[in-house]
């Protein structure tokens, strides 16, 4: 994310990975920027999901779980494990819109977001920073507690608890996450 951020302020480390790997598929510097643009969009929004940050490893689950991926749950709205159960901020986001935008689909969006982000204030010191590295310890922090008390299986539902306790909490990360990418932008 800072090789992204720098490049997009306009200074980039043209031997970085995120430069020569952007670069390697795009047809020009302006090209490169704007996908650029979209992958910085991208990882604020996974560095603020727990499970973008964790790997969750047992005696029989020795090479990790891959952040909720392989920790199946029975089908739910879109979800059918932790991690699609975490992007869908926890059952509260799992309506889709019709792509591509239209007039009508971009105003339902607008209505959607603006509803979500009702009642969840961040105050400016949470926001106003560029510390890509606290991003990911918050989310490190959430992630040591994700998966207590809940179990696994294909069958396997979450319990009413879990969903109270966790739902706001990713609601807070996605409006955190839009406030610092407003403000990275900006």
């Amino acid at each position: 994310m800072p090789q992204l951020y720098d490049w997009l302020k306009g200074n980039p480390d043209t031997s970085s990975l995120a430069y020569t790997t952007v670069m390697a598929h795009a047809k020009s510097e302006e090209e490169g920027r704007s996908q650029a643009l979209r992958l910085l969009i991208h990882y604020y929004g996974d560095v603020h999901q727990p499970l973008h940050i964790a790997n969750r490893y047992t005696a029989n689950r020795t090479s990790g779980d891959r952040g909720g991926n392989d920790f199946p749950l029975k089908y739910h709205y879109t979800a059918n494990e932790l991690h699609a159960v975490w992007d869908t901020v926890v059952y509260d986001n799992h309506k889709s819109i019709k792509r591509p935008f239209t007039e009508a689909t971009f105003a339902t969006f607008t209505d959607m977001t603006n509803d979500f982000m009702k009642g969840v204030s961040v105050p400016s010191s949470l926001y106003q920073t560029l510390d890509f590295p606290k991003f990911r310890d918050e989310s490190s922090a959430i992630a040591q507690h994700v998966y207590d008390n809940i179990r696994e299986g294909k069958d396997a539902v979450l319990p009413d608890s879990y969903i109270q306790t966790y739902e706001p909490i990713a609601k807070r990360r996605v409006v955190l996450a839009a406030y610092r990418l407003a403000y990275m932008i900006e």
